[in-house]
């Protein structure tokens, strides 16, 4: 599902401006990163245990920067004609996650709406 692939975490910039690939996910890392150790450990991750774990591809009980940044990049790759949302027909997931996730039902994803319901999951 998208949300636990790309939003458990904030790893967006505020103007919802894309990024290129291999930039770390810079802002994110800064804030999660609270022992400024380069890595986020379990202790730092705010999202849920099963959400870590997906974005830790190496398995070492810690988010680099560059996983940090495939994670960031999964709505960009599901965003086939790059127009800064995801249509039906480009959503991967189960139909019911997209109507669950699509809060306004105009058929498209925004950024804006995976971001509310991250934000709603973890209030």
């Amino acid at each position: 599902m998208l949300t636990g692939l790309c939003f458990a975490q904030d790893t967006e910039t505020q103007d919802g401006g894309r990024r290129g690939r291999g930039n770390g996910g810079g802002g994110a890392m800064k804030r999660m990163d609270t022992n400024n150790d380069g890595q986020i450990s379990r202790d730092e991750w705010k999202g849920k245990p099963q959400a870590f774990n997906r974005v830790d591809k190496n398995g070492d009980g810690f988010i680099n920067k560059q996983e940090l940044a495939e994670r960031r990049n999964r709505f960009e790759e599901m965003d086939a004609n790059d127009d800064g949302k995801i249509s039906r027909e480009e959503w991967k997931g189960k139909a019911k996650a997209f109507i669950r996730l699509d809060t306004d039902n105009n058929g498209e994803l925004t950024k804006e709406e995976l971001r509310a319901r991250r934000a709603n999951k973890q209030q």
